[in-house]
């Protein structure tokens, strides 16, 4: 009986532990690389951007330009934090695709300046 007892607590310690496993390897990119990967990927893809802003639309909606083509980005003016950019200026930014009614845009969560 105590034996039993002992088995039983073992066992259902063992299948209380959580699991640790995690797929590692390499699999399908889910980041947009590009304006023409970010025109075409779904909405709330990761983008990582290196390029020009070639023109300012209104509001805090700009048009970036790298080697692929054109997409219209959002940048918080919060962001631009006394960073000055013009169109020959090659800029990386991050951020995430909004696909809503209106269209695709790039929201920016940040601006580097490629050195």
């Amino acid at each position: 009986m105590y034996k039993q007892f002992t088995g039983s607590i073992i066992l259902s310690c063992v299948l209380t532990l959580p699991a640790f496993a995690a797929y590692n390897a390499p699999g399908v990119s889910t980041q947009a690389k590009n304006a023409a990967d970010a025109r075409k990927a779904k909405d709330d893809t990761p983008v990582v951007l290196t390029g020009h802003l070639i023109k300012n639309l209104g509001d805090a909606n700009y048009l970036f330009r790298d080697n692929s083509g054109e997409v219209e980005v959002e940048i918080d003016n919060a962001l631009w934090r006394e960073i000055e950019v013009s169109s020959d200026t090659t800029v990386t930014l991050k951020g995430e695709v909004d696909d809503d009614w209106q269209g695709i845009e790039i929201e920016i969560d940040s601006i580097e300046i490629v050195a």
